[in-house]
């Protein structure tokens, strides 16, 4: 007994005890709110959100082309030739240019690149509320595993409670001769296990609070969560209906996967097409050279501005690379293929499980009076066998069964409870709706 309280003692030792102040306080809605605002994973998500912004604005601006150069330069030397004198020489260029292109036909190159960035954009945002939607349902499990806990710990207490009036039934019996020993011993035996079992759940209940702290970003070591798991079985779980979960974003990327593989194909058919751009052109500048000595013939003037401008078309058609081309539309439509098949295998997957959810919370609903009722009997049960075994009209064993009894359907009903209130949430999280709007839970 004593081994056990210093270990449980020193279980407490580990957690820093703070003020009732100090501790935050959530429900359900707080949490999911706070794991969406202050995780860094959604932080990521929206700055490669932003990059996809920035490439889908680049697909439109890289069709056009312009450009703005200024060169100069200056140099001198001396040229000796054979046979002849040296003479020094020096020349001087200057020049400002601005040349502009707008692609008149492209063979669908352009549209395709910039339709590719557009739902590369639109994949990048749907993957951050795929993001937020994968934190969300972490943080409402985390939630939830803690009132699992907690209630297994308050059964696990209950039972405890039982079991040390038990002993004190059966010590006062051995001290009144009418008890063996053993007896004692096996009941303490037992007490001394579920002592045990409180500690380890309490230890779990700590790292189940470390956990949820972690996704929220919350600092501390504790947690008031104040939403309660559902007491009741509720309403009955409606039918899945035809197109149940449309609305989850999962669906939009999809199209938008569809989308860009189609705009891969399109942009590999253009290989086989001409291209025609309209260039302009339009600089100053000048250039002056000339011998160096004692009559220069190389004059600052001859640095005069001049002007120049020109316009035209280039058409450009290569026509000796089509084998490339055509394996390259190939793969770029077996892409397309497989992401249409992938599709497919997804949203079969989405449908299977939004059947499972709506089964297994069924299926713990109609188990919920059942595990209830279970619990009432036990616990009467208890308090019969203990009456009877102070009365002498029951063994000890009748009363440990008893009271296994009752602790595994005390625990079983907790559990049950916390499933009720998971399920509710998964159900509401697979159709892609808001997982408290499962109601709230009393």
């Amino acid at each position: 007994m004593l081994a056990m309280l210093l270990g449980y003692s020193l279980l407490c030792g580990l957690v820093p005890s703070v003020s009732a102040a100090e501790v935050p306080s959530l429900s359900l809605a707080a949490a999911l709110q706070r794991v969406e605002a202050r995780n860094p994973e959604v932080e990521s998500a929206q700055l490669a959100e932003e990059i996809a912004a920035i490439e889908a604005q680049r697909a439109r601006l890289d069709r056009y082309s312009a450009t703005v150069s200024a060169n100069g330069g200056a140099n001198a030397g001396v040229t000796k030739p054979w046979g002849q004198d040296a003479y020094a020489a020096a020349d001087t260029t200057w020049g400002v240019r601005a040349t502009a292109g707008l692609p008149l036909y492209a063979g669908g190159a352009i549209r395709a690149a910039i339709d590719s960035a557009d739902a590369g954009a639109g994949i990048a945002r749907l993957d951050g509320v795929l993001t937020r939607r994968a934190l969300q349902r972490a943080a409402y499990t985390a939630y939830w595993n803690i009132k699992g806990y907690e209630l297994q710990i308050a059964a696990a207490q209950e039972g405890l409670d039982l079991t040390q009036q038990a002993l004190a039934i059966i010590e006062a019996k051995a001290n009144a001769g009418l008890a063996a020993g053993i007896d004692v011993n096996r009941s303490r035996v037992d007490l001394y296990s579920q002592q045990e079992s409180l500690v380890a759940q309490r230890s779990a209940l700590y790292q189940a609070n470390q956990e949820l702290l972690r996704l929220l970003h919350l600092p501390g070591d504790q947690l008031v969560l104040t939403d309660e798991a559902p007491a009741s079985a509720g309403d009955s779980v409606a039918a899945v209906s035809e197109g149940a979960g449309d609305a989850r974003p999962e669906f939009q990327r999809i199209d938008l996967e569809r989308a860009r593989a189609e705009a891969a194909v399109r942009a590999a058919r253009s290989g086989a097409l001409p291209s025609v751009v309209l260039s302009a052109s339009a600089g100053v500048g000048s250039a002056a050279s000339g011998l160096v000595g004692a009559t220069p013939t190389y004059e600052a003037a001859d640095l005069r501005p001049a002007l120049d401008a020109s316009a035209g078309l280039e058409l450009s058609w290569n026509l000796f690379d089509l084998r490339k081309t055509h394996d390259s539309v190939a793969m770029a439509k077996l892409a397309a293929r497989q992401v249409d098949a992938a599709a497919e295998g997804q949203k079969a997957s989405i449908a299977a499980d939004i059947r499972k959810a709506a089964s297994a919370l069924a299926t713990l609903r109609d188990r919920a009076p059942l595990v209830d009722a279970r619990v009432a009997l036990a616990r009467d049960n208890l308090q019969i066998v203990q009456d009877l075994y102070g009365q002498g009209s029951a063994t000890i064993l009748d009363l440990f069964n008893a009271q296994a009894s009752f602790r595994e359907a005390r625990t079983q009903g907790a559990t049950l409870r916390v499933d009720l209130a998971i399920a509710a949430c998964d159900l509401q999280w697979l159709l892609g709706e808001d997982p408290t709007a499962s109601g709230p839970v009393k």
